[in-house]
């Protein structure tokens, strides 16, 4: 079994599409909204979007602003590549394994 450029692409791409969906949640559940967060939906968005424990640390980029962004655009990129390694790593050890 070879991996596919394409695979590891489309991983990828579920990386950036989670931490997108992360994102929009937290823009719709704004402190000023009146929907509240729950800490369900946020605990199961970390756990698809490990590089988001990596916003902890900077916690100042308040929601909306530019910093925000910058600081989730980062974030989007390496659940990208942490996805796409996954995938690749999977693939590599399946390709091992003999028939």
């Amino acid at each position: 079994m070879k991996t596919s450029g394409r695979g590891i692409l489309r991983t990828a791409i579920y990386g950036v599409t989670i931490t997108a969906a992360f994102v929009a949640y937290q823009i719709v559940t704004d402190t000023q909204s009146p929907l509240s967060r729950s800490p369900a939906l946020m605990l199961i968005f970390v756990f698809l979007c490990p590089p988001s424990l990596l916003s902890i640390p900077f916690g100042g980029a308040e929601v909306g602003s530019s910093g925000f962004f910058f600081l989730w655009t980062s974030v989007a990129l390496l659940n990208a590549a942490f996805y796409a390694s996954i995938r690749a790593l999977v693939a590599r050890r399946a390709a091992r394994r003999p028939d």
